[in-house]
């Protein structure tokens, strides 16, 4: 723990938050956690789905984040189970920890046409739900 004291009052600071503060995503260390992503959800991966995790960039050219595809519409639909949210779970906590300070997600229901978006913690809530199609959008800024 770190303290700092301004004016008359204390504040303390946990090496965690410290961390994020100074940690941040660039170009020299994005294909570091795009390979961690991919190390994380290896046990999705197990199960037959191929993990892509591709840079988001814009018009130009600079990375604004992250997109990591899991289940596409050729894929067998992924049922939500306490397993795969476990490692969804990780995968939310180490983009957090590198940098990213947002994690949307974007997934469509088997039987349902309708795309919904929705913030990550708004979307690891649902139950034995099954998803056609779902990625995540890892924002920078």
């Amino acid at each position: 723990m770190y303290f700092t004291n301004i004016g008359n009052d204390f504040n303390i600071y946990t090496m965690k938050y410290l961390k994020r503060f100074n940690e941040s995503v660039d170009k020299s260390n994005i294909e570091e956690i795009k390979q961690t992503i991919r190390e994380i959800l290896l046990p999705i991966s197990d199960m037959g789905y191929e993990i892509s995790v591709t840079d988001d960039v814009d018009f130009n050219g600079e990375l604004t984040g992250i997109i990591i595809r899991v289940v596409s519409y050729t894929d067998t639909p992924l049922k939500m189970n306490d397993e795969v949210t476990d490692e969804f779970i990780r995968m939310k906590e180490y983009l957090e920890s590198s940098g990213f300070n947002s994690v949307e997600s974007i997934y469509v229901r088997e039987g349902s046409n309708y795309r919904f978006e929705e913030d990550f913690n708004e979307f690891i809530i649902l139950e034995e739900v099954i998803l056609r199609n779902l990625l995540f959008v890892a924002k920078v800024n």
